[in-house]
């Protein structure tokens, strides 16, 4: 089987102004009680100021609780024009490694996995393996110590969202532009409880419509929506089983490298890609895997990186093709 990805910069757009590709990503963070793992839209910085407020907003309501919170970046290639299907599979297996390596640093920490756009599709290959790209994963296994760990994963305006599904919200639950195949979708639906899966009905990239504006404004609309509802699933979450419950709780840190902004034009381009592929407060005891520790550093976060790309999104479609 193949399968034929088609990425294109819609609506007439022909250029955009995009962040430049030079701020690092954030790969470690202590162990608080909740990590966010963050994965960027195509041609996007780390640290996007688009969809960095989902993390003020989340850690500021845990914060006002009394609890820590802390980020990660998946490390993955986002350029604009490259690869898609290797993009996605990168991002893909860095996420499923990075989780599972802050799982055994971390076990005590409650993980949160955010994806927005092309990060939306790694985070859905994460938790479920591939969807529209091939690549060998089955993905996160939901059963595994790294798998239970996650109490809430969020996917926005996913390229690979699927109509129906118990977690769909907004106007696009039921429309889809590609859309899992039913094998692939039965891997992510494994963490349908904790999932949430944004779309707009006019977004060209998870429903198939036709206002630009539908996939660029998640945040702005929905991110007060969002925070409060991964605060309720941490509310509501039991305590790891590696972790006993002590008298003494641990802070974590929020600490994060500078970083330095610039923007450059992206050109409007149109390619075509074949790709075939063969507890609250932390606390914990002695006598079970102990939490690690950091030193103690409040929020807010340094200000996020400025991004907009303007009037024009990439809009990925995926055509199964049977050889």
């Amino acid at each position: 089987m193949s399968f034929k990805i088609r990425n294109a910069l819609t609506l007439g757009a022909f250029s955009a102004l995009a962040a430049a590709q030079t701020v690092p990503p954030k790969l470690d963070a202590s162990c608080a009680d909740v990590v966010i793992f963050m994965a960027r839209g195509n041609d996007a910085p780390y640290h996007d100021g688009r969809t960095f407020p989902f993390v003020e907003a989340t850690c500021g309501k845990l914060t006002a609780q009394g609890k820590s919170c802390d980020y990660i970046d998946i490390q993955f290639d986002v350029t604009l024009g490259g690869d898609y299907c290797n993009q996605v599979a990168e991002g893909a297996r860095n996420g499923i490694s990075q989780i599972t390596a802050f799982h055994e640093k971390c076990p005590c920490s409650h993980i949160v996995v955010n994806g927005y756009s092309e990060g939306a599709h790694v985070v859905g290959d994460v938790l479920g393996g591939p969807g529209g790209c091939t690549f060998v994963s089955t993905g996160l296994d939901n059963n595994s110590a790294a798998g239970k760990a996650v109490a809430a994963a969020l996917l926005w305006g996913d390229v690979m969202h699927t109509a129906n599904q118990p977690y769909n919200v907004l106007d696009g639950a039921d429309k889809q532009a590609n859309g899992r195949k039913p094998e692939d979708l039965a891997r992510l639906n494994r963490y349908a409880p904790v999932l949430r899966s944004y779309c707009a009905a006019g977004d060209p990239v998870c429903a198939g419509g036709n206002i630009v504006a539908d996939h660029l404004n998640y945040f702005e609309l929905y991110t007060d929506d969002a925070s409060s509802w991964v605060v309720s699933k941490i509310d509501n979450v039991a305590p790891l089983p590696s972790c006993a419950v002590s008298s003494s709780s641990v802070v974590s840190s929020a600490t994060s490298a500078v970083v330095t902004q610039s923007s450059a034009i992206a050109p409007t381009l149109s390619s075509m890609v074949t790709v075939t592929a063969t507890p609250t407060m932390v606390e914990s005891s002695a006598t079970e895997t102990p939490c690690s520790t950091s030193p103690a550093m409040v929020s807010p976060f340094p200000s996020p990186v400025p991004y907009n790309p303007g009037s024009c999104v990439l809009e990925v479609h995926v055509e199964y093709a049977y050889v």
